[in-house]
């Protein structure tokens, strides 16, 4: 059996069918940290230009994100997101077999902004560091242990910095990162931010919602039982009576009490009925259930009077409108948490 398997159709009641690959800030939009060189780039410029050109040739569907942000009743934010809808700048040199790359990550802070902050400025760079070499086929087998991997080095210097400083930091972070090579998306999730894909299915003539994630909490068997044997405890639904999730970015006090920074990674192949991503963190989900979600959002893309201008396309519009009005609904539901919304697009490539 292939547990590395793309996710099949939906079940009717939009539930995820597909097999789990358990191995139990903000950063400026499209922009990062510096290109990597080697003595294999002289000329970066032209790299970087056909590259361009081969994305615009070669892909099936484009991805766009957007996202919305909200305080809500929190004193500070403490969400931090990534979106990059070209990662292939962040590279020297990639084998041609792979065309296009791209990453998106939201990441919910809790007990301070430092976790998720450091999270959303560094992880795609090391990423990057630790990206394997060769061509598609080969990147693919290797990718799933190169986001542990990530995640494990995040995590690990990140604590380091906690350690080190006066006060001890006591900061964490979930992470839900979903990174495309060519026209397959990979996720790693730790924590309860989710993300849902909205598939249309042509013999119903209806949307549903695709469950990408796993909610890590506490008292789930398996994570309850790997808490227990670390010499922790569950009560009422939290890690020693105090964290909410059983996997996170940091949370010093938490680590020998069983709390891993190992996330689940999935696979997912993108198919003709496939429209768009919901990333969010539990701000959003507490008030909202999938199903819920992609009709208000398929609502607000359905609206005819949102039009386009001389800056920005009607559809673009649209889904900063959905970013827009699913925060701010969440916040008006009384949601008491940060709210951030990040909707990738999946547009067929005309």
């Amino acid at each position: 059996m292939d547990l590395f398997g793309d996710l099949p159709e939906p079940s009717k009641d939009g539930q995820s069918l597909y097999d789990d690959l358990s191995v139990q800030a903000k950063t400026v939009k499209g922009a990062s940290g510096p290109q990597k060189r080697n003595a294999d780039s002289a000329d970066l410029s032209s790299t970087q230009d056909d590259k361009t050109s081969k994305i615009k040739t070669s892909v099936k569907f484009k991805l766009k994100g957007f996202y919305k942000e909200r305080r809500g009743e929190r004193e500070e934010m403490q969400d931090a997101h990534v979106i990059i809808d070209d990662y292939t700048k962040e590279f020297s040199k990639l084998d041609p077999s792979v065309y296009r790359l791209a990453i998106f990550a939201v990441y919910d802070g809790h007990a301070g902004s430092r976790a998720s902050r450091f999270a959303s400025q560094n992880l795609h760079k090391y990423l990057r560091d630790k990206f394997p070499k060769g061509d598609v086929t080969t990147i693919e087998k290797d990718i799933k242990k190169i986001l542990i991997e990530t995640f494990k080095k995040i995590d690990d210097d990140f604590l380091k910095q906690a350690t080190k400083s006066k006060p001890v930091w006591k900061d964490g972070t979930t992470a839900t990162v979903i990174l495309a090579i060519n026209e397959t998306l990979y996720i790693a999730s730790l924590g309860d931010s989710q993300a849902f894909l909205c598939r249309y299915k042509e013999e119903t003539k209806k949307c549903s919602a695709i469950h990408l994630t796993t909610v890590h909490d506490p008292s789930l068997y398996e994570e309850r039982m790997r808490i227990q044997k670390a010499g922790g405890h569950v009560q009422e639904g939290r890690v020693m009576g105090a964290l909410e999730v059983s996997r996170s970015i940091g949370d010093g006090p938490y680590k020998n009490h069983g709390v891993s920074c190992v996330p689940d990674v999935k696979k997912c192949q993108l198919t003709q009925g496939d429209r768009y991503i919901v990333l969010a963190c539990d701000g959003l989900w507490k008030k909202f259930k999938p199903e819920d979600c992609i009709a208000f959002t398929n609502t607000i893309l359905e609206d005819s009077t949102i039009q386009g201008t001389d800056d920005k396309s009607a559809d673009d519009l649209r889904y900063e409108t959905a970013c827009n009005r699913l925060a701010n609904e969440a916040v008006l539901r009384l949601s008491a948490d940060n709210v951030t919304v990040l909707i990738i697009a999946i547009q067929p490539d005309k």
